[in-house]
């Protein structure tokens, strides 16, 4: 790097980027130099504030080296952009304002001048998207996160399980990742809800209810507890991971078995990926208080900082706690997290960690009704939001530690090995469900006693690998994992014996006789463990990809007994799953692509109650097909998908009194989902589902054909981001959710759920930090959640046979983040 020292050091080191690896070589001088001589349109996302970040942020995504007046920056803003330009294009849009200039510097750079200014210094090569990403292959993972979409809200790629990270042109399916950006912009509290623009995902149960914080991804349930962390099953916390943890959140629809082995809980609608927190090359000291209707307050803090003379070492800290009464009657609620990300990132090898603590209670629990069967769905404006009692109480405490290893073997052909531990505990006492309510809204009461503890260890090896010749590439991966879990659970249960309670009340419950367990046996073990083998051959620059896999699927369990610690029963089975995917691109800017990939689940083991008591069943193997088109049309990526997947399910004969895996739901579906930026200024994520599920394979065929329950058939959702033009520093969001009826169960007469429509809207505005010397910001957030105040059911999945609940209400939150 060369610098003079004739201005201030405090500058000098805003304006130093770090990484010298591109200025050595010869090759990357000349290909930025023509980029700049041609004058290419280059797609631009640059953040209004500083301009020293921001001529940061124009050198890593032009290519371009710049070099500077480090004093003639001190203090200086800019306006941002975003959008299509040449690199002197953006250059000028830029300094706008600014009183500077540029003139062109030689090899390719450009200098930034200023009046009677000559001192100037030489800025190092930049870093294209991840940490340090200039000295990492493609095949890594650590220090090589994928670029953003204009706007900063949705990523250019995702990580595909064992292949690695993708770009989203080369991904063989319908996958987005939201970023930070996302979830500030709109306050988001938790991962559930960092989903709520994607139109192939619905919520189930209400956050403040007994049940975890589920999903359903293409009409199939989704658990809480199966989403992964870094690539790993079985780490984050089970009932629901607060949003401050992830740097983004990555959502996969469909099968994966191949990609990420099978989930702990048999999730196959899709695969959720929580990306955790690095430090980057800017420092980052972040402080926020916020508040949270009817009265919950919180702050969170968020350190990162990255040392060494290289910055070959960084550390990322987050903090966050908050605590009160929330927008639901009679309901509060503490969250707490505490999480340090770790990385080191050399020549040939990297490393990271990750450790995390997270804490939740809720007080005056939400508990969901079930129906008699003869008893139509009650109108959701006529239910008491909160059934419970004040006294209703559960909490539940996680411990988790990742680590991870990368070591470059040769060139482009990387072995990688991680390791986590997690550890939950749980206990409630509450009512937990309002039963049998009958056609007058009357229903009983009863309370539970929980108490849950599990200890999982789940690790990875594998190997990627690339393989260049004259007409084609070939991309390799191999994947062994382990996922073992032991776990205990106790449940008592508990009749109110005031009587009925009505619905649409306020029920008065006395204090039960139960009370939450303290000791939890073990009662259940699980053990998956699978290795995986695919390979993608390119031809033409990658025009033409085509993907094959295998992935060998061991399932082992066992049940205990929890007085005696028997064993009470045990499951070992294997199940093979292939996959063959194929990208085409008959133009640059657009991509064909198709998939034929399955999803897991165990099997049943049939009970003594049948004639075949005692048979094991295989895994059931859930299978997807599909094909759909890509448009990077520069400003944002539009994608039309169709898919079925048929999910094997046991049907029961009564003749035979026999159990058996003949059973089947099949989910076809349209899919259109856009990201990225519309017109300037305004950036949007979302799309559209068209969902047809049907039971096609039932007892004795008495539902055959008919319309699968818990799916909403149509599905719209739509998130806007508009940065107003006229007043700097101040955008809107808006956020429109519509969910079409459902059926509750396969009763005669068959009863459904309405649709229903939800706003969100939120506001914020950004200016610099006054007592920041670095160009700190310091920003304030509104948003409205459910501004109309919906009453709605919320769309069930699976569960909607057996569990009733609201949405949430109308909710404010608002807050004040500086950084500085």
């Amino acid at each position: 790097m060369i610098y003079t020292r004739s201005v201030s050091g405090r500058m000098i080191a805003s304006l130093l980027f770090v990484t010298t690896t591109a200025l050595t070589s010869f090759t990357c001088r000349s290909a930025i130099a023509q980029s700049v001589q041609t004058q290419q349109k280059i797609s631009f996302h640059i953040k209004a504030g500083s301009l020293s970040d921001a001529l940061v942020s124009f050198s890593t995504q032009s290519h371009v080296l710049i070099t500077s007046t480090a004093v003639s920056l001190n203090g200086r803003i800019t306006q941002g952009l975003s959008g299509q330009f040449t690199a002197t294009e953006a250059l000028q849009q830029l300094l706008q304002g600014s009183g500077l200039s540029y003139v062109p510097a030689g090899n390719g750079a450009l200098q930034i001048i200023a009046p009677s200014k000559t001192a100037s210094i030489m800025l190092g090569p930049v870093r294209v998207a991840g940490v340090l990403q200039d000295r990492v292959p493609s095949t890594a993972m650590i220090g090589n996160l994928p670029p953003v979409l204009p706007g900063g809200e949705v990523a250019r790629g995702g990580q595909l399980g064992m292949m690695g990270n993708r770009d989203i042109m080369d991904t063989p399916f319908n996958q987005t990742s939201y970023t930070d950006d996302f979830i500030k912009n709109r306050q988001i509290r938790n991962i559930r809800d960092v989903l709520k623009d994607d139109p192939s995902v619905r919520s189930t149960f209400t956050t403040g209810s007994p049940g975890y914080e589920a999903m359903s991804v293409r009409g199939f349930n989704m658990l809480s507890s199966d989403m992964s962390f870094g690539g790993l099953y079985g780490i984050v916390p089970s009932p629901g991971t607060v949003a401050e943890i992830a740097e983004r959140v990555e959502v996969l629809k469909g099968p994966a078995a191949l990609l990420n082995g099978m989930a702990p809980g048999g999730s196959i609608g899709g695969v959720i990926n929580i990306v955790p927190k690095r430090a980057h090359d800017t420092p980052l000291t972040e402080v926020e208080t916020d508040y949270t209707s009817d009265s919950q307050f919180g702050g969170h803090l968020d350190l990162g900082r990255r040392f060494g003379k290289g910055k070959h070492f960084g550390l990322r800290a987050n903090g966050m706690i908050r605590s009160g009464d929330t927008a639901i009657e009679r309901n509060s609620m503490k969250t707490a997290l505490t999480s340090l990300g770790a990385d080191a990132i050399f020549k040939h090898a990297r490393f990271s960690m990750d450790f995390g603590y997270q804490y939740r209670e809720v007080n005056g629990a939400v508990p969901y009704f079930s129906l008699q069967d003869s008893t139509p769905v009650p109108q959701a404006d006529k239910v008491s939001r909160n059934l419970g009692a004040p006294w209703s109480n559960y909490w539940n405490q996680d411990f988790f530690g990742v680590f991870r290893s990368e070591v470059d073997l040769y060139r482009d052909v990387t072995a990688y090995g991680s390791v986590g531990v997690s550890s939950d505990q749980s206990r409630g006492l509450e009512v937990k469900s309002i039963s049998n309510v009958d056609s007058n809204g009357f229903g009983n009461g009863s309370v539970n006693a929980t108490g849950n503890e599990s200890m999982s260890v789940t690790a990875s090896l594998g190997v990627r690998a690339k393989v260049k010749t004259r007409y084609f590439l070939q991309e390799m991966a191999f994947s062994a994992n382990r996922y073992q879990s032991d776990s205990g659970s106790v449940n008592q249960y508990e009749t109110m014996n005031r009587g009925s309670v009505q619905i649409d009340g306020t029920p008065s419950f006395s204090f039960p006789s139960i009370v939450a367990p303290g000791r939890v046996p073990h009662t259940a073990s699980s053990t998956l463990s699978s290795i995986a083998f695919a390979d993608t051959i390119s031809a033409l620059d990658k025009r033409i990809q085509i993907t094959a896999g295998l992935r060998v699927q061991r399932v082992q369990s066992a049940n205990f007994n929890a007085s005696t610690g028997v064993r009470t029963s045990s499951y070992d089975k294997t199940a093979l799953s292939p996959a063959v995917m194929a990208v085409f691109k008959p133009l640059k800017k657009m991509t064909v692509y198709g998939n034929w990939i399955q999803g897991l689940q165990q099997g049943t083991i049939v009970g003594s109650t049948y004639a075949n008591a005692g048979e094991i069943f295989s895994p059931y193997q859930s299978t997807q097909y599909e094909i759909g088109i890509k448009g990077d049309l520069g400003r944002f990526v539009a994608t039309l998908d169709v898919f079925q997947i048929s999910q094997p399910s046991t049907i029961y004969d009564t003749s035979s009194n026999i159990l058996s895996l003949n059973g089947e739901q099949r989910n076809r579906g349209l899919e259109i989902n856009i990201a990225g930026q519309l017109i300037k200024g305004l950036h949007a994520t979302g799309g559209l589902m068209l969902i047809d599920p049907r039971l096609t394979k039932t007892q004795g065929g008495k539902t055959d054909g008919w319309k699968a329950p818990g799916v909403s058939t149509v599905n719209f959702n739509i998130g806007l981001n508009y940065d107003l033009p006229w007043v700097k520093g101040l955008s809107f969001t808006s956020d429109v959710i519509y969910t079409s009826s459902q059926y509750l169960d396969t009763v005669t007469p068959r009863r459904s759920f309405p649709g229903w429509v939800r706003l969100d809207l939120g506001t914020r505005y950004t200016m610099k930090n006054p007592v920041s010397d670095t160009g700190g910001k310091l920003s304030f957030y509104l948003n409205v959640d459910n501004v109309a105040d919906t009453r709605y059911w919320n769309s069930m999945g699976p569960y909607a046979a057996y569990f009733l609940t609201l949405g949430s209400p109308r909710t404010f939150r608002f807050s004040v983040a500086a950084d500085f």
